[in-house]
């Protein structure tokens, strides 16, 4: 991408646009630093810029790094890309068990000495891109891995927990009780005999991501989430139907239609787009309380369990709010912390502040 001209830098500068974050640098001439555009210093004068394609060309001018918005890891930039790197490289050792043991403080420190940094910042990067912990990501495959032995065959619970990677059966039935809302053995006397749910699969091409969707015969969407979690849909899709089957295909034109609209600017667009979901009665009422958010709003865990007449019920509602198969539609985007900041989104924080501030939101906000 080619550096925008200087008018145009120095107005994104002003506004803070995050759309520019990384496309280009602002060096300030009076001090001798350079900075990314959503800096949260005041914005100096523009007779001071001197704007720069890349941090190493800033670098070469001999401006130094500010130290409040870290430009040398901005998006982009080689730092920001070993990062994530570090990231994916984590998530593959965690695929290989790297997780596995009961004893996770120790595992953590050990995956951290394995990507060659520290314990904390292993946690961090987590945060920053995933916006869960390594130990959620170590639970969730393990509990994929359960979900597909007890969908599969007649094998006992304990050898079940035991192939899964948890310590004990009591553990094991904690886990999938607290994440599915019911019991390995209710899942199992529910799915037994099922038939296999057959649905199609479509791919749409959003202005800062792709998405995939997923309908059934009727053209009623039954999931959505980002193309590069099409692991996670599929483990999504496993737990609440069991066994299914994806064929490619065009979606339907009322969602296209509901999608090309939202994007477009009309934010109501997906309000009345028909949905259906598996999951148990309580996550299907926390789902139907997320789509009641209006766009340009946002709620907090504790205010939606009020909501549903279940105060204490902040945590449980938390986890079927991370169970959600239906991104953006049923708008669990819209959910931010008690203090206003924005907490963990399946999708990565950033498109969390990217859906809240197409939607008016700015990425913040009190919970309502």
């Amino acid at each position: 991408m080619s550096l925008p001209e200087p008018d145009t830098c120095y107005t994104a500068l002003q506004a803070r646009d995050r759309r520019y974050d990384g496309v280009f640098f602002t060096c300030v001439k009076t001090t001798g630093i350079y900075c990314r555009p959503v800096c949260p210093a005041p914005p100096p004068l523009l007779k001071n810029c001197r704007f720069a394609a890349s941090a190493v060309e800033a670098q070469t001018w001999g401006f130094r790094a500010c130290k409040r918005c870290r430009p040398e890891s901005a998006p982009g930039s080689p730092a920001w890309q070993g990062s994530a790197a570090s990231v994916r490289r984590a998530l593959s050792l965690i695929d290989d068990g790297a997780l596995d043991s009961i004893d996770a403080p120790v595992p953590v420190e050990a995956l951290g000495d394995r990507l060659g940094v520290g314990e904390r910042q292993v946690r961090r990067l987590f945060a920053k891109y995933l916006g869960v912990s390594p130990v959620a990501v170590a639970q969730a495959k393990r509990l994929a891995v359960a979900v597909h032995l007890v969908d599969a065959g007649d094998l006992p619970m304990a050898q079940i927990a035991s192939e899964a990677g948890f310590g004990s059966v009591r553990r094991f039935n904690e886990v999938f009780q607290s994440v599915h809302g019911e019991s390995p053995a209710a899942r199992r006397r529910r799915t037994r005999g099922a038939r296999p749910m057959d649905f199609t699969l479509s791919h749409y091409a959003a202005p800062a991501f792709d998405l995939l969707l997923v309908t059934d015969g009727n053209g009623v969407l039954r999931a959505l989430d980002f193309s590069d979690f099409e692991e996670r849909m599929h483990r999504l899709l496993a737990r609440h139907y069991g066994v299914f089957t994806l064929v490619p295909g065009a979606p339907p034109a009322p969602v296209l239609a509901a999608l090309d609209g939202y994007f477009g600017g009309d934010l109501a667009a997906l309000d009345g787009l028909p949905v259906a979901t598996g999951g148990t009665p309580f996550q299907k009422s926390v789902w139907a309380a997320l789509r009641r958010i209006p766009a340009g709003q946002t709620s907090g865990y504790g205010a939606l369990a009020a909501m549903l007449g279940n105060p204490g019920a902040a945590r449980a509602v938390g986890l079927a709010n991370g169970s959600n198969p239906i991104g953006i539609v049923v708008p669990c985007h819209r959910v931010i912390g008690a203090n206003g900041a924005l907490t963990g989104y399946a999708g990565g924080v950033e498109r969390k502040r990217w859906l809240l501030e197409h939607e008016g939101a700015g990425g913040r906000g009190g919970a309502q």
